[in-house]
């Protein structure tokens, strides 16, 4: 199930689509299937943030706290939209779109923002498989439930200021693409329909 609000974009722009949602929601592995779906760019801004501070995102927060990262996320994301020469799809961090000044500037840029939603207590889980094949743990909040839970009470309500809402429970990142592409009227690239036809990801 999806829900689509009507964005504003700007004219003399390339498309760029946004997925926010809550860590383990699956924005990385959604947002490079969609981008190979329809043939556009893929940022994954946390690799971005780790690849220009020349540190992991943990040793960030860990040496620098979360000022310095958010400094850091809101740099990334203005680099990854001041390309205004091809269509791109990028996976945000899941603090990025609560950040007022960030959600100002996709607005700006006429970026449509896609929440992927999931069910708190699979979020959870999957953040705690995550942790448990991790050394050192890339997912601390998965330690504490009742932390993680109340950071996504917290986060909820600015992921569902997006223009499209998607649920994201028991679906591949393929379906999940072809839903986004389906009710934002994208265009997809034939091949990938085809290939994605073919191993049986995409639902008719």
């Amino acid at each position: 199930m999806s829900a689509f609000r009507e964005s504003r974009s700007a004219p003399d722009m390339s498309p760029i689509l946004a997925l926010t949602g809550f860590m383990a929601a699956g924005k990385s592995t959604a947002g490079r299937a969609l981008a190979a779906m329809l043939n556009w760019r893929f940022v994954d801004l946390d690799c971005e943030i780790e690849r220009r501070a020349g540190q992991s995102i943990r040793e960030i927060f860990s040496l620098h706290g979360e000022d310095r990262f958010r400094e850091l996320e809101a740099g990334a994301l203005r680099a990854a939209l001041e390309d205004t020469s091809v269509p791109r799809v990028i996976a945000l961090g899941g603090g990025t779109f609560i950040q007022p000044r960030n959600a100002e500037l996709l607005r700006h840029c006429g970026a449509r923002v896609v929440f992927l939603e999931l069910p708190l207590e699979q979020l959870f889980q999957r953040c705690r498989g995550m942790c448990e094949r991790s050394d050192p743990n890339p997912r601390p909040l998965a330690e504490n439930e009742d932390a993680f839970g109340a950071l996504y009470a917290q986060r909820l309500p600015f992921y569902r200021q997006a223009d499209l809402v998607v649920n994201v429970e028991e679906k591949t990142p393929e379906q999940i693409a072809r839903e986004i592409a389906r009710d934002l009227r994208l265009q997809t690239s034939a091949a990938s329909l085809k290939e994605a036809h073919r191993r049986g990801a995409i639902d008719h």
